[in-house]
This record gives structure tokens, sequence and C-alpha cells, in this order.
């Protein structure tokens, strides 16, 4: 079977690598491996997998047959593919990113919540607060509308309710941050009450929470009819705990973007937010620590260093995900002067960050890409880079 370019012969799923699924075998054959040399072609690495259904796995072999070349055209017949490419037999497999080892950091970083479908989640206020403060309480919200929805929530009406206040929160997603700054959150219902549970429509009238009962249940009656699975609405919003993990929400958080092709990492002080899956989180034990940390994720010496175990896409190595912690970053020990001096810098780069200005409606692309000008103007940034350097070299 041909895998999809995202998924080329460096995917980093154990039980695929190894044909053992629990409800089939596979006895991989042989691999065929193209990266992004071959063109025109996918606009990523891509690779074809030869595997058979068998009562034994096999996993997949250690040597690959790697083609090189440029075709004449897209779709070219096969003769004429053979004619334009280079064949090499026994070429060792790529090399897949590892997930384990590294940084004991790792295991403090939890995936942000699955705030999905967004028309059933993100809102946008219809109106302002009355001057007799009546609407405060139960504001009127509807669905928060994105041209980047797909079918069949881009097709679908949007819902609206009075929904209590309490239920209202700042939502974070990946393009809410900049390197050492919030940039914009989102408004969102979010159905957890004080004591961290989340509520279907059913709590929510059990509870008395008039608002938010109308509000799930116009977004569960959506959810069952077009959801692509048996679950209910209440567990994709919880989704292997992540959004109850959030609560009661800590005083100092640090997050950072799992995707993209440049790093983006700040500190987080609201006790009400919420993050949001495109982003990664842990709890602070204090300031200096999320700072240090701020440095090492922010620094372009961290993401060359885990560049090569990236995913690739069209515009080359993206997606960070856990990817950081295969560096030897080491815990924060306030003992430590090298520990200090990256903690000090990142306050001055957060410093730098925070006078940064946007013109009205500017990307968070671009807002990014000015702040980490302005880093490199201040020359904050490049001393993080040595120290970041010295740090990690330290460690090995």
């Amino acid at each position: 079977f041909i895998l999809p370019p995202r998924q080329s012969c460096q995917g980093q799923d154990e039980r695929f690598q190894s044909g053992s699924f629990s409800s089939a075998r596979l006895a991989y054959d042989q691999i065929w491996t193209m990266d992004e040399t071959v063109q025109p072609l996918f606009p990523v690495p891509s690779c074809v997998v030869f595997a058979r259904k068998r009562a034994v796995s096999k996993p997949m072999p250690d040597k690959v047959r790697a083609y090189s070349g440029t075709l004449p055209l897209r779709d070219a017949p096969e003769d004429v593919a053979d004619g334009c490419l280079t064949v090499e037999e026994g070429v060792d497999k790529p090399t897949a990113a590892k997930f384990t080892g590294g940084s004991k950091y790792r295991a403090q970083f939890l995936n942000g919540a699955t705030l999905f479908p967004r028309m059933l989640c993100l809102v946008e206020k219809v109106v302002a607060t009355s001057r007799l403060g009546m609407a405060s309480a139960t504001p009127h919200v509807r669905s928060r509308r994105s041209s980047l929805e797909k079918k069949p929530w881009k097709n679908l009406h949007g819902i609206d309710a009075r929904v209590e206040e309490e239920f209202i929160r700042p939502i974070l997603l990946g393009e809410s941050i900049l390197p050492y700054r919030v940039f914009h959150p989102f408004e969102g219902v979010i159905p957890v009450d004080g004591d961290g549970k989340v509520l279907s429509s059913n709590a929510a009238a059990e509870r008395g929470y008039v608002g938010l009962l109308e509000w799930m249940q116009k977004a569960e009656q959506v959810w069952n009819v077009h959801q692509y699975s048996t679950s209910q609405f209440v567990d994709q919003l919880n989704y292997f705990g992540k959004l109850q993990s959030q609560f009661p929400i800590p005083a100092l958080r640090i997050i950072y973007s799992k995707a993209g092709i440049q790093p983006a990492a700040c500190i987080l002080k609201d006790r009400t937010a919420i993050v949001d899956h495109k982003l990664y989180w842990s709890q602070l034990s204090n300031l200096n620590e999320g700072l240090f940390l701020l440095a090492i994720f922010n620094s372009e010496v961290a993401r060359s260093r885990v560049e090569g175990m990236q995913s690739k896409g069209q515009w080359g190595a993206r997606d960070f995900d856990k990817v950081m912690f295969n560096l030897p970053i080491p815990l924060f020990n306030e003992k430590q002067s090298l520990h200090l001096e990256l903690a000090k810098a990142a306050e001055e780069a957060e410093t730098v960050a925070a006078v940064v200005e946007f013109a009205d409606g500017v990307k968070f692309q671009r807002a990014r890409r000015l702040v980490r000008e302005a880093l490199a103007d201040s020359g904050v940034s490049q001393r993080i880079d040595k120290l970041v350097a010295k740090l990690l070299d330290k460690v090995k």
C-alpha cells in the first residue's frame, strides 16, 4: 500500500512499524523511499510500503529501495520514470525520531484539550453588556466561524445561547502565542464546573445551569447528527482527559506550539484560560524555571538540533510535539549559574517582545516574525543561543 506523504518511512508509530495490530498482523516485504529531491512528485518526502496479511507479523525491513532523480512530468509512465530515476538497493531505512529518553521534562508536558469542532466550542459575543449588568451574568454568544472550517461543519448553521459567564473562558490556540508573549486569545464555551467536572446537557440541567444547558443541547444535537464516531460530545471535549486535566488551573504555566517551522513558547499567568490541543503545557514550580525553559524552547540552537527529528512538509521540517525533549534539557536548578543566566536572558526577551507593535489584523505568522526580528536586533536572541548551546553541550 502507498503511504500518504506525511506518513513516510520515518513514522513514529511503534505498532505500525512492527506490523502487529489488535485486529490484524502484517508481514512487511519491502519499502521504496522517495525523498524531496524526486520531483515532480509529492511536495514532501514519501514512500511505498509493501505488506501482506499473515498469521505472524514481520516488522519493517531495515533496508529499503531508495529512488532519486528528476521526472520530466508528474504521473510519468513507468517506462519513462525508469529511465529518469536512479535506484539504489539495500539502503538503510531512514531513522525514526525517538520519543523516549532525553529530558525528564518530557513527562511533565501535556497536550491541550481537543476543542473540535471549533463551531461548537469557540464563540463571539453577540451584544455588549447592558448598563444594568443583566447581560454580564449570561452573555449572548454565538459560534465563531472561520474560513478554515472543513466539511461537514463549514456548511452548518452556527448555534447561539445565553451562557453563564463562568463557562465562557479565554481559549489559547496555536495561533494565540508568539515567542515570549501571548498574542490573541479566543473565547469559548467550556462546560466545566468548579470541581473540574465536564458537564453534559443533562449534568448542566441537574445543576441548574439554564444557559449552559441550552448551549450543550444545541451542540450535542449537531454533534450527534454529524459526528464521525460514536463518542458523546463531552467525551470529544475531554478526549483522553485533556480538558479535565487542566483543572484546577495552575497559577503559572508554560505553553508552546506543537506545530510550525519556528518554535514559539511563552509563560501563561491567566488562571481562567484553557489550552487547546495545538499547544503543550506544563505547570511551573517557579517563574525562573519557566524563563529557563522559554529560553531553550524559543532558541534557534534548539530548533536546529531537532530539525532532523521532525516530520517534513512542503517547506521543510515542521511540527515539534515533544521532539524538543530528545535534547538533554536538564531540570532547572537555582544553584546553577548557567540556568539563572538563561532565565535572566529570557526575562529580557520577554520585555523586548512585549513592546513590539502590530498593525490591526496582522496574522500570527507575521507577528511571530516581527518578534523574532526585534529579539535579533536587540542582541538577546544571539546571547540566548550561545547560552543554550553551552547548556546542551555541557550535559552531553
